[in-house]
Parts: C-alpha cells; structure tokens; sequence
C-alpha cells in the first residue's frame, strides 16, 4: 500500500512540475511577445499615411537621399533619410519615439535645418521599413544609433560636428547609445525622454494581472528568462538612469520636457538631468505642450532654446 502511494505521489508530483513548467515557458514566451512587439512595424507603417503630406511639404524643395546603413552587429539594414543642407559643416542624427519613423521627424527637423543642420534620419528597429526584429525600449535599437552616427561621419562628413537628437523613446534609444560608445557624438539632445520604460511595461503586467488574474510578478520573472536567453538582456536593462549612471556622458546635453506630458511627465526629464554626472548640461521645461508638441506648435520658442544652447556649448 505504502509503495503505491509513494508511486501516486511521484506520479502526481511528475505531473504537477511538467504542467508548472509548461505553463512558466507559455507565460514567458507570451510575455516576451508582448515586450517586445509593443507596436507592430506594421502598425507604424499604417501611421505613416496619418503624417505622410507633412512629410512631403517638409521635404519639398530639399536635397533628400533615401539610404540604408547595414547593421554592424545583426543581419538587417538601417532604412535612413539624409537632407542635405547646402555649405553645412553640422549633421543632426534624428531617433524617433514608439509607433513612428522616419517620416515622423519633420517637426524638430524643420528646426533643425533651419539652424544649418544636414539631417540623417533613420527608423529605428521593428518600426517603419526596418525589418528588425523586436522592439527593446531602446537596449538593441541602440546599436542601430551608433551605426547611423559612424556613417555619418565616415560617410558624409568626418570634421562634422554630429548632433544625436532623441524624442521620447527616442531618447531612451540615443541615452543608451551614448552610454555604449560617445566618440561620434559632440551633442546631445533629448524631447520628452524616457527614464526607465519599466514604468510602461509595469503598467501593462498591472492590467493583466486585473483582467486575467495572472500574477504580474510571474509575468516579469517567465518574461525575463526568455528574453535574457533569447537576446541577451532583462528587464532591467531597460532602465535608462542605470546606463547613465554607469557612462561619464561629457558632452553638452540639452533636455527638453513639458509640465503638461501625460506621457513621460517632467520628473523623467528631471531624473534624467539629476543622474548625468556632468556640468555640460542644461534643461527646459516649456508650459503647457502635451508629449513632444513643443516643436509644433511653438517652433520659433523651440529653435531659441536650441540655438542658444548651440551658443553656449559653441
């Protein structure tokens, strides 16, 4: 009698772990989808056509070149704009935020080049045409920014003084880059930036654990297995003071935010400014603008706060 419950409970005990363990790699792997395809590329290819005539009323009457940069690190191509502004010594490499592109940028790249700056712009992995695979709040993408910045500089001008311009996630993307390698970069300017995109994805687990009854902390701890065995990085990697805090960012830096961003409200901009160990920096927080609307709707109030920390850090 003994042996055959000594057998049923191994039995059981067997099935109880085979079943935990399925369902442990099943969560992972959905939480991994979910991670990393925040907003299809097919998505942020149908955007497209909701900014495309700005796009073209921006681009009209400029020298524009449509060029792909290959990946140095993965197997993809960087699909990237670059605006050729006449008799300029100075380029502005563009990152755009989440759901965009390329052709999303011509608000700030307006202003851009009408301070003399040639613009190269290019999406960002899993967004618009470029075909990479998963979106990393900024962790991979990062590779894609220092790439675009060394083609600029071998490619277009070697004396140029290079400009890494983030928006939002954007931002998150070019603070990471900066952190890996800021040889190519002599400055560095940050609209509505993201300070740790765990705020987004904790959100997310949040909802989830409401709706499904899914604890959010089994979600972080499966997510984490397949995405540090499937890429290489976790959760909390994707914490952009952690990168700051462990790179000496020397190069002048400008952060722009707004009091009324619902999206990354001021205090990111904030703890970003506080968690750069560096006097060369400066931030400005318009009044009154949602998440990365100062360049649209006031451009002239946002060319002067550019063009006077060009000024100061000249």
């Amino acid at each position: 009698m003994r042996k055959k419950l000594k057998i049923i409970f191994i039995v059981i005990s067997v099935l109880f772990i085979s079943v935990s363990l399925f369902f442990g790699a099943f969560l992972g792997v959905e939480t991994f989808k979910g991670l990393t395809n925040f907003t299809p590329r097919k998505a942020t290819i149908e955007n497209i056509s909701k900014y495309k005539k700005e796009y073209e009323k921006f681009a009209e009457n400029k020298d524009v070149e449509e060029v792909k940069i290959k990946s140095s690190k993965f197997d993809h191509e960087i699909p990237a704009i670059f605006i050729k502004n006449k008799n300029s010594d100075k380029i502005c490499i563009m990152v755009h935020g989440m759901g965009a592109s390329k052709y999303s940028m011509y608000n700030q790249g307006q202003i851009f080049y009408d301070l003399g700056y040639s613009l190269l712009i290019y999406d960002q992995r899993n967004s618009g045409y470029n075909k990479a695979k998963y979106s990393t709040f900024g962790v991979l993408e990062s590779f894609d920014t220092l790439d675009c910045l060394n083609y600029a500089r071998e490619n277009i001008n070697s004396k140029a003084k290079l400009v890494l311009f983030g928006e939002s996630l954007g931002g998150a993307t070019s603070l990471i880059a900066a952190s890996r390698d800021k040889t190519n970069i002599d400055y560095l300017v940050l609209d509505c930036p993201v300070s740790d995109s765990n705020e987004f994805s904790d959100k997310v687990f949040e909802k989830v654990e409401k709706e499904e009854n899914i604890p959010g902390q089994l979600m972080k701890f499966t997510g984490n297995i397949c995405l540090k065995l499937k890429l290489g990085f976790t959760l909390k990697d994707i914490n952009t003071i952690k990168w700051i805090k462990n790179a000496k960012l020397d190069m002048p830096i400008l952060i722009i935010n707004s009091d009324s961003d619902k999206i990354t409200p001021k205090y990111m901009g904030e703890d970003i400014y506080r968690a750069i160990d560096s006097k060369n920096k400066e931030i400005y927080t318009a009044k009154g603008y949602d998440h990365t609307k100062f360049a649209q709707e006031n451009p002239k109030a946002y060319k002067k706060v550019l063009a006077e920390f060009f000024e100061k850090y000249k």
